[in-house]
This record gives C-alpha cells, structure tokens and sequence, in this order.
C-alpha cells in the first residue's frame, strides 16, 4: 500500500514540474511578458519585499549589525550601524534593479532582444530574489 501512495506523490510531482517547466518555457518564448515581470510591476513587488525584510528585522537587531565573520587578525570593521547596512541592503536591491530595468529599455527594440526577452526576465529575477535571499541570510546570522 505504502508504494502506491509513493508512486501517486511521484506521479503529482512529475506532472506540477511537467507544468512549471512548460509555463516557464512559455514566458521564456514571449515577446512581451506581462505587467509582473520582472523589469515592471513583478521587479518593483521584489524591491518592496527588500524594503520589507529590512524594516521586519530592525527592531530585532539591536544599534550594530556584524558585517565581517574572520578566522584569525582582520584590521578593519567588523559591525556596522543596523541602519546602515539595512538601509544598503535595500538600496542595493533598488539600485540594481532600476539598472536592469534601464538596460531591458535600452535594448528594447532590437530584433536579438525581443525574441529572447523571458530568458532576460528570468534572469533579473533571479538575480533580484538572491539578493533578497542574500540579505535574509545576513539578518539571519546577526540574530542568531
């Protein structure tokens, strides 16, 4: 009996990979996108959640944050005022984010671009989301 239910759970799984693999070729075989991409509104909802995690983790975190972990004689700074490294955590997100949006619009319009415009989106998104992830794992380590 056991080996039947595993064999169902398989079965699901491959068919929900089966489609986010087919949806994902999709929006990578798009011209346009949709008003989430990543270079619009879906972008701009990942900067906000950058916002979000640092405004979340201030009050948790103390005045200083540490911002280097070394073995052995390091001569330089190892903590930072929280607000300031939250406060970068998030710019960095915006910032990199209102770049690779600029650069989509500056390539807008060829004909190279246009046909491989999803595989562009999904890689500013997934350099959006580990930056995100980047800065989650930086409060982590500072409240633990």
């Amino acid at each position: 009996m056991s080996s039947t239910r595993t064999t169902g759970r398989l079965e699901r799984f491959r068919d929900r990979f089966r489609r986010v693999a087919t949806r994902l070729a999709t929006l990578c075989a798009s011209r346009a996108g949709g008003r989430l991409r990543p270079t619009a509104a879906g972008g701009l909802l990942v900067v906000l959640a950058s916002i979000a995690v640092s405004l979340a983790a201030a009050p948790a975190l103390g005045d200083s944050v540490r911002i280097r972990w070394s073995v052995g004689t390091y001569y330089g700074p190892e903590y930072a005022p929280t607000v300031l490294a939250l406060t970068a955590a998030s710019g960095l997100v915006a910032a990199v984010y209102l770049g690779l949006r600029a650069l989509g619009t500056a390539l807008e319009g060829t004909e190279a671009f246009d046909r491989r415009r999803g595989y562009y989106e999904l890689c500013v998104l997934t350099v959006l989301l580990t930056l995100v992830l980047g800065q989650i794992a930086f409060v982590t380590a500072n409240v633990l």
